[in-house]
């Protein structure tokens, strides 16, 4: 299938980016920064995490959250800034936080309930909003957030979705992205909806049948949800999907009004996935191809440009220039 680019308003507005890699790769509006080994380590030493965290950055980059449970049982997410590293901690489970580092979402640390289906336990939010979240080894629930934590993406099992108020009828921009594709075959996708923490229980909108979404970003009035689209049959005629063939893609949603519109499609099928999206110039950390010796890259969707940075390490983001700069500095 021929690469190609569908490009709406600015969101792909940005030239050629010269790079430097010396710990910290500066682009002309934001910067790189590799969060990995012994860099980890250090920041990771004095909180008391029992095993290695999760990391993640906060909107601006201004901020790099480290999140996990300690030895008390409790979640403890350490925000390193400019102004130095704090703790936060908190008796819920899998925390998240805004830009301020305030709570917005938690999986709630009840007594789980069985039932026939799986493990039910709920994404709570801090107005008081609950989602049923059903962990299946067949078809677990997850649910990942935007850097910054105003969006998130959830997919559930259609029998999940069944039971919430109002999910069978939601927005479906495009509900296949192979041309005259009507089902699935046998296969039952799951639902996958993107959601504003601000009104949780009110999905803006669900993504295509034959797309697999891993990752959520947003950028000015639209988000960019980075995954794999499947391939039905060969050559793309529609049919029963491939599974064990499919693609990196990544699609990017408009706001129009009160609704969402697809505007945009990348075919990534060079690289394995997205790492992370520069909110400034629209610049996306891809990871190659390949587990063991896989290296990553700065890759610029308006003229499809790659440049390499070497070995891929544990973690990368797009950061402040100044907060680059101080993490290269002190950590």
């Amino acid at each position: 299938m021929r690469h190609f680019l569908a490009k709406f308003g600015r969101w792909w507005s940005l030239t050629a980016v010269a790079v430097t890699v010396i710990g910290v790769a500066t682009g002309r509006c934001g910067s790189f920064a590799a969060i990995d080994g012994k860099r980890l380590e250090r920041l990771a030493k004095d909180a008391g995490f029992q095993g290695m965290p999760a990391v993640s950055r906060n909107g601006p980059g201004t901020k790099v959250f480290l999140t996990g449970r300690t030895a008390d049982n409790t979640s403890l997410v350490e925000i390193v800034s400019q102004a130095g590293v704090t703790f936060e901690r908190f008796a819920s489970g899998r925390p998240v936080i805004d830009d301020d580092g305030e709570l917005v979402a938690w999986v709630t640390n009840l007594q789980a309930r069985a039932t026939a289906k799986g493990v039910v336990k709920a994404l709570a939010f801090t107005g008081g909003e609950e989602i049923p979240i059903v962990f299946t080894n067949a078809s677990p629930a997850r649910f990942e957030f935007a850097p910054g934590g105003q969006y998130f993406l959830l997919v559930e099992a259609q029998s999940a979705v069944a039971v919430l108020p109002g999910w069978n009828s939601l927005l479906q921009p495009v509900p296949f992205l192979t041309p005259n594709a009507t089902n699935m075959g046998q296969y039952s996708p799951a639902c996958q909806a993107v959601l504003r923490t601000s009104s949780p229980t009110k999905p803006l909108f669900v993504l295509p049948n034959d797309f697999y979404a891993s990752a959520i970003f947003t950028r000015s009035n639209q988000i960019m949800v980075s995954g794999s689209r499947f391939i039905f049959g060969t050559v793309s005629k529609p049919g029963r999907p491939d599974l064990g063939n499919d693609k990196a893609w990544a699609l990017v949603f408009s706001q129009d009004g009160s609704t969402y519109r697809l505007t945009g499609q990348l075919d990534l099928s060079r690289f394995s996935g997205v790492l992370d999206l520069d909110p400034v110039t629209g610049m996306l950390l891809v990871r190659g191809k390949g587990d063991m010796f896989a290296e990553w890259g700065l890759f610029d969707p308006e003229n499809r440009k790659y440049v390499s940075l070497g070995a891929a390490g544990a973690h990368g983001f797009f950061m402040d220039p100044a907060f680059s700069k101080y993490l290269e500095s002190h950590w």
